[in-house]
């Protein structure tokens, strides 16, 4: 059976069209885990990774708005 028929098209158009912003986020250090997480949504000052429990290390992602409470 083919799966693609039940992909929406306009899930990837409306993706598209939505602006991104310089967005702080929180990277895991290891090489073998992908996490990352929103800086403004964390409750740690310095926090671990969910995923491997690694440290996390500050980075910029380019990223759609969450909240109208994000920095602009």
């Amino acid at each position: 059976m083919n799966h693609s028929a039940w992909i929406n098209p306009r899930t990837k158009r409306e993706k598209d069209t939505k602006p991104l912003f310089q967005t702080e986020v929180w990277e895991c250090v290891s090489d073998d885990c992908p996490c990352w997480m929103r800086k403004g949504l964390t409750f740690e000052e310095q926090p671990k990774c969910p995923l491997c429990g690694s440290p996390m290390t500050p980075g910029v992602r380019m990223l759609p708005r969450v909240s109208d409470k994000e920095p602009r």
